[in-house]
């Protein structure tokens, strides 16, 4: 993982995590912009490794062990002493696991939310396109239930116009979204199931969007939502738009034929 830094103030490097990375790196360059839009100095790396969160779920505590004393080998080599991240998954392993793990880690993990929102309610003139649409907001469970953030991407939503309408299940409450744990990995079939109660839950608001701050949920809720007329967006998504950094894209057109909302209405009954 090689590290260098764009920006002559920067003193976090910023971590995407391996799904924004490699797989939604489009979100990548988002963030990037978001982050010199509203003056966050951050230190790039590339190529890109696993913070070990996956091989510690799966009972691989040596291997994790050893990825994280790898990690923190090289950025005491590179002088980093603060890392900002977007994926909840690797925010929980920074903070929750790495100091079980190694006894000797010291990194500042910063709350990449918080400082999003402080930047945003500082510098309000920055948003150029407010949105006054309905919307559901799903809660991370390392996000939410390991690391107790729930306000921040809420406040978020609402500075640039969201008006949230929770599920009945939010929160501390909150179901997962099937991304957590590593399922993917055990049982698909179960973890695409569970996304798709979720998605339901969602629809049943009466709102057609579902708004994450997870690429893993976001992933596995995007598959599935297919046929269901809810339109599932990342939070670097609508806050690109809010700032005029994306243009607004098309919104997911629904289902329309009637054989399609018979589908989805037997399957809200039969979640019931």
């Amino acid at each position: 993982m090689g590290i260098f830094s764009i920006f002559q103030k920067a003193d976090a490097l910023y971590y995407p995590g391996c799904t924004t990375y490699y797989k939604y790196n489009e979100n990548y360059e988002i963030y990037k912009k978001i982050f010199s839009k509203l003056g966050i100095y951050v230190i790039l790396a590339e190529n890109i490794t696993c913070c070990g969160l996956p091989a510690l779920e799966l009972g691989y505590e040596t291997e994790a062990r050893k990825l994280a004393r790898k990690k923190l080998e090289l950025l005491k080599e590179n002088g980093i002493k603060r890392i900002i991240t977007n994926c909840s998954a690797c925010y929980k392993m920074f903070t929750q696991n790495y100091p079980e793990l190694l006894p000797d880690w010291d990194i500042e993990i910063v709350d990449i939310w918080r400082l999003i929102l402080e930047k945003l309610t500082n510098k309000q003139r920055l948003i150029k396109n407010f949105s006054d649409e309905k919307i559901t907001y799903h809660d991370s469970c390392y996000l939410g239930r390991y690391c107790g953030i729930y306000d921040e991407p809420r406040r978020i939503l609402e500075l640039i116009g969201y008006k949230i309408v929770e599920m009945p299940d939010s929160r501390e409450n909150s179901i997962c979204s099937g991304s957590c744990g590593s399922l993917v990995i055990i049982n698909l079939e179960l973890a695409d199931r569970i996304a798709r109660q979720r998605l339901l839950q969602a629809k049943r608001t009466g709102v057609k969007k579902i708004i994450v701050s997870s690429m893993k949920n976001y992933d596995l809720l995007k598959k599935n939502a297919e046929g269901l007329g809810i339109e599932v967006l990342e939070l670097s998504d609508v806050i690109a738009v809010a700032l005029g950094i994306k243009i607004k894209e098309k919104a997911v057109e629904e289902d329309k034929t009637m054989k399609e909302d018979e589908n989805i209405e037997k399957e809200i009954e039969e979640e019931n």
